[in-house]
């Protein structure tokens, strides 16, 4: 196809910016270039292949620490480039496009959704706590995981 010199280059380029970095290397990302491109990809079940899996939970912890922020970038990729994506590759519907809208806004809602659930629970549970008071003992756990995830090591996250 046309632009695959252009996708192997910006597949295999240095990263410069935080999408970059959180798109380079991964499967996932060069099926979005793919797509972009105009190609199909599609399952096939009589394949081979080999990969490493994650035989304890510090090796689960750290892919799965890679694994959602890159599908969030690439999500939002394709989102911004859903025309292009549409024109060059007739498999890309609006109906994936939604689906992927759907998949991005659910992922961004999600925590502040368990967020709220967890403060109703604490309000219904324990009615004589002023809800400013639910809010903080909801806020406090989240703001020293927030400063964990920032500061601290990896080692120290996972608890090894």
């Amino acid at each position: 196809m046309a632009g695959s010199n252009k996708m192997s280059k910006q597949f295999l380029r240095t990263s410069k910016s935080l999408k970059q970095y959180l798109s380079q290397g991964e499967d996932r990302w060069l099926c979005t270039l793919l797509l972009q491109q105009g190609y199909r990809v599609e399952y096939c079940a009589a394949s081979d292949s080999f990969t490493y899996a994650p035989e304890g939970f510090q090796e689960f912890y750290n892919q799965r620490r890679r694994w959602t922020p890159s599908t969030i970038a690439n999500v939002l990729d394709l989102l911004q480039t859903w025309k292009g994506t549409s024109a060059k590759n007739p498999d890309i519907s609006v109906l994936y496009i939604a689906y992927q809208m759907f998949v991005f806004v659910s992922s961004l809602i999600t925590p502040a959704t368990i967020f709220l659930l967890i403060l109703g629970a604490i309000t219904t549970a324990y009615p004589e706590i002023p809800l400013y008071g639910a809010l903080l003992l909801n806020v406090l756990p989240v703001a020293i995981f927030v400063v964990l995830c920032i500061k601290a090591s990896s080692k120290t996250q996972v608890g090894k």
